[in-house]
C-alpha cells in the first residue's frame, strides 16, 4: 500500500516545487524591474552584489518586498494551484474526479514543468542573463593594456594642501534637467544643481558623465570613483566583502590622502555596514565613519526622528557643517565624503521643506534635493576654510525609478556631475566623453597634486589633454571590454594576490 502511495507523494511534492518556482520566476520579475534595472545597463551584477553580500543596515521596505514577492506570493499561488490540481478533501473530492479537473490531476505535473520552463527562460531574457554569461565568459586584456596601479605613482601636493568635500548625490542625472537645457523633462527640476554646473566646471558643457558598468548602483560608484576600477562580482563567491577585505588590492583616493596626512571622514545618513561601503573606507582610507548609527549613539540626532532606512537629508546637512567645522580646526588638511539619500528610487522621501511644484513626488524631492545642496555650497563659501577647498559634486548614478524611466522614454541618460573652486583651469575647449573613473585621477589634479602620467586605475585626468578610455575606444567597445572577465582584475585587486 505504502509503496503505490509513495510515488503519488512526490508527484504532488515535485508539482508543487515547480508551480512554487515558476511563479517566484514571475514576481521575481516584477520586483527586479521595481528595484534594480537600469535602462542600458545589465542588472546582474547588482543583484548578485546585493544578493551574496550581507545585508546589514538595509531599508526594512527592501528586503519585506523580497520575502513578500519572492517567498509569500508564490508560496500563495502554490497552496492555491496544488488545491486545483489534487485538492481531495470534503467537497473537493466529487468534483476532482471528472471533467476538466481529472484532466488537470492527470496532467498537472507536465504543466507545471513546462511553466517553469517558461517562466525561468522570460526571467532569463529579461535579466540579460545569455549575454551576461557571454560576456563574463570572454576574456579582456584590458587591465594589462590600460590599469595605471596607483600604488606605483608618485603624488606631489602642492605646499598648502587643499581640503576636498565629495558629495555624492543619490540618482541625480541630468536628464532632470528641461528639454531647452539639454534635459528630458518639460520642466528643470534641479535649477539650483544646473546652475552651480554651468557656472563651474564640466568639461562636456553640462552634459553629464558615463555610468561605467559596475559602477551602477552606489557603493559600486562610490568604488569606480575613488578607486578607477569596477566593481566586478566574482560568481560562486560569497566572502569577498568582510571586515578585513574588500578589494585589497586596489588603492584609492582615501588612501592617497591618508599618506599625505589626512583626516579622512565619510557621513552618510545610513548604516554605512550596508553593501560594505564601512568596510571599503576603513580598509582604503582609514576614514572615520559618521553614519546614521553614530549619531543616534552619540545623540547627535533623535532616533524617533528616523524614516525610511535611517536619517533623512534634511538633518544630514546640518550635521555635515558641523563635521566640516570640527575637521577645518585641526591642523591636518580634511576629506570628507558625503551621500544623500532623499532621492533614492522608487519616488524618494518628502521632508517638511519639499515642495508641490512638479507633477510627481520624485520630481519634487529632487527639486528639495538640488535647494539643499546650492545652500550647502553656500554657507561652505562663507566659510574661512573655502578658499583652499575644492568640492566635487557627483551623481552616484542614473535614476532606478520605473517610473521616471518611462516619463524620460530613450533619453541618452548620464549622471550629474560638477567641481567647484578646483586648483587649476580647465584649458580644453572640445567636449570630453567622461565614464565614472575618470574622476579618480581627475579629483585630485583638481586638488593640485601631481603626478606621473595623467592616469589611475582606468581613468584619465579630464584637466589633461590625453584622451579617456572612452574617447580612445569608443563608449560601447570600452564598456564592453570593462564587463569581460580579467585575469588580472581578479587576482591582483580582488583577491590582493603578488
Amino acid at each position: 500500500m505504502m509503496g503505490r502511495n509513495k510515488p503519488v507523494f512526490w508527484k504532488r511534492a515535485l508539482f508543487c516545487i515547480l508551480v512554487f518556482l515558476s511563479l517566484a520566476c514571475i514576481f521575481g520579475i516584477f520586483y527586479v524591474h521595481r528595484n534594480f534595472v537600469l535602462i542600458g545597463t545589465n542588472p546582474i551584477a547588482q543583484i548578485l552584489f546585493h544578493t551574496i553580500v550581507q545585508i546589514d543596515g538595509a531599508d526594512p521596505v527592501f528586503i519585506k518586498g523580497i520575502v513578500r514577492d519572492i517567498v509569500i506570493i508564490p508560496l500563495i499561488g502554490t497552496v492555491f494551484a496544488y488545491l486545483l490540481v489534487y485538492g481531495d478533501l470534503g467537497p473537493l473530492k466529487k468534483i476532482h474526479e471528472k471533467g476538466l479537473f481529472a484532466w488537470l490531476r492527470k496532467w498537472g505535473l507536465p504543466l507545471a514543468a513546462a511553466a517553469f520552463i517558461i517562466c525561468f527562460t522570460a526571467l532569463s531574457l529579461y535579466l540579460r542573463l545569455p549575454e551576461y554569461i557571454h560576456v563574463y565568459t570572454r576574456t579582456s586584456s584590458l587591465y594589462e593594456d590600460e590599469y595605471v596601479d596607483p600604488s606605483q605613482v608618485k603624488f606631489e601636493f602642492p605646499e598648502k594642501k587643499r581640503n576636498l568635500i565629495y558629495i555624492f548625490l543619490e540618482s541625480v542625472e541630468t536628464s532632470d534637467y528641461s528639454k531647452e537645457l539639454g534635459g528630458a523633462l518639460d520642466y528643470n527640476c534641479i535649477p539650483e544643481l544646473y546652475e552651480l554646473a554651468e557656472e563651474n566646471v564640466t568639461f562636456n558643457k553640462n552634459k553629464g558623465y558615463e555610468v561605467a558598468p559596475g559602477a551602477s548602483w552606489t557603493v559600486a560608484s562610490m568604488i569606480a570613483q575613488s578607486s578607477g576600477i569596477p566593481l566586478n562580482i566574482p560568481i560562486g563567491e560569497n566572502d569577498f566583502v568582510t571586515s578585513n577585505k574588500f578589494l585589497p588590492g586596489a588603492y584609492s583616493l582615501g588612501e592617497v590622502l591618508e599618506k599625505a596626512g589626512y583626516n579622512n571622514e565619510l557621513i552618510l545618513g545610513s548604516d554605512a555596514v550596508f553593501s560594505g561601503r564601512k568596510y571599503y573606507y576603513e580598509m582604503h582610507g582609514n576614514y572615520t565613519i559618521h553614519d546614521y548609527n553614530y549619531f543616534c549613539e552619540t545623540e547627535r540626532f533623535d532616533s524617533d526622528l528616523t524614516e525610511w532606512w535611517g536619517m533623512i537629508d534634511r538633518y544630514l546637512w546640518e550635521l555635515a557643517k558641523e563635521d566640516v567645522l570640527e575637521l577645518a580646526e585641526k591642523d591636518e588638511p580634511f576629506n570628507l565624503t558625503l551621500l544623500t539619500v532623499d532621492t533614492h528610487h522608487q519616488d524618494g522621501v518628502v521632508c517638511l521643506d519639499c515642495k508641490d511644484e512638479f507633477p510627481d513626488q520624485l520630481g519634487n524631492v529632487y527639486a528639495c534635493s538640488s535647494r539643499k545642496v546650492a545652500d550647502f555650497v553656500d554657507w561652505c563659501k562663507q566659510q574661512d576654510f573655502y578658499e583652499n577647498t575644492t568640492i566635487v559634486i557627483v551623481g552616484d548614478h542614473c535614476s532606478m525609478s520605473t517610473h521616471f524611466s518611462e516619463v524620460i522614454g530613450n533619453f541618452d541618460r548620464k549622471a550629474y556631475y560638477t567641481i567647484i573652486n578646483p586648483a587649476k583651469e580647465n584649458k580644453n575647449t572640445k567636449d570630453r566623453q567622461l565614464s565614472t573613473f575618470d574622476f579618480y585621477p581627475t579629483t585630485l589634479s583638481a586638488m593640485g597634486v601631481r603626478f606621473d602620467g595623467n592616469k589611475l586605475g582606468l581613468g584619465v585626468d579630464l584637466f589633461s589633454g590625453e584622451d579617456t578610455l572612452c574617447e580612445k575606444y569608443g563608449k560601447d567597445d570600452f564598456f564592453e571590454l570593462v564587463k569581460q572577465h580579467s585575469t588580472y582584475y581578479d587576482n591582483k585587486i580582488l583577491y590582493g594576490f603578488e
